[in-house]
């Protein structure tokens, strides 16, 4: 197992209980615990509520990333960020969480701006035929 890094809102701490209690007094920002090319994070939803996700780092340009289905409590994240620490298995996280669907988006994002542009480029031209510049 690789080392194990903590940030809070990309500030590097030394432990799980600096990073955690600081999320926990309202500093802004999130929680990062990397280890094995993967990495849990979270932030604060509200009081004692966390949203929490984990990244599968891949040699592909899309990781996955799956989100706990509902905010977590300040012991369940304890718990969480424990376990990931420590090297347990994650994959569990594949079935009981939701993945985020970004990626997908992010390539219909892509798409739409293509079509946009296409008829942009059709409504000119026509434009441009209609007054005569070109042929």
């Amino acid at each position: 197992m690789s080392k194990v890094q903590w940030e809070i809102s990309n500030d590097e701490v030394t432990d799980r209980d600096t990073a955690l209690r600081r999320l926990q007094e309202g500093t802004t920002g999130h929680v990062v615990c990397a280890r094995d090319g993967a990495c849990l994070q979270s932030y604060k939803e509200a009081d004692g509520i966390y949203h929490c996700e984990i990244v599968f780092k891949t040699g592909s340009c899309c990781p996955p990333v799956f989100a706990a289905p509902e905010g977590v409590t300040g012991q369940e994240l304890e718990t969480l960020y424990d376990r990931f620490a420590s090297g347990d298995d994650f994959s569990f996280v594949e079935k009981e969480w939701e993945p985020l669907m970004a990626v997908e988006y992010r390539h219909r994002h892509n798409v739409m701006w293509f079509i946009f542009l296409f008829i942009a480029l059709v409504i000119a031209a026509m434009a441009a035929y209609q007054h005569g510049w070109i042929g």
